[in-house]
């Protein structure tokens, strides 16, 4: 019986480890999405060089609803930075705070996915001890 007992809780440990693990890997793919979304920005900005003030462009609204404007100028951003409060930034340093940001990321992506491995191991080990008291 105390057989039984133990391999119920091994089992119970090893359904909170998938667990855990599923929400870690859903968590490392949302953090490699925003990553993608951060070069996708870094890249747009670094192309304003190439863009001339008078040039039109489409400002979206809402989903798929767009507003038509010109550019009067490319050599400064303005940058949200927190509680409703904007800054004018040059594109140069727009792109490293976007770097940074995605410096931050990659530090995050390496945690999350060191505790994954963290995870994973845990849970071979119950499955080996698992498999050891099943023979």
């Amino acid at each position: 019986m105390e057989k039984e007992e133990r391999m119920k809780e091994l089992y119970m440990q090893f359904q909170m480890l998938n667990q855990q693990m599923e929400q870690v890997s859903q968590h490392l793919e949302m953090l490699t999405q925003q990553n993608a979304e951060l070069d996708i920005s870094i890249n747009a900005i670094s192309e304003l060089n190439t863009v001339k003030p008078g040039n039109e462009f489409l400002a979206p609204v809402a989903d798929g609803i767009f507003l038509k404007g010109e550019i009067k100028e490319t050599d400064k951003l303005i940058v949200n930075v927190g509680s409703n409060t904007t800054v004018e930034r040059t594109i140069p340093e727009v792109i490293t705070l976007l770097e940074k940001q995605k410096n931050e990321l990659g530090e995050r992506m390496k945690e999350a996915d060191a505790f994954m491995q963290e995870l994973s191991k845990e849970a071979m080990r119950i499955y080996k001890v698992v498999e050891e008291k099943s023979e």
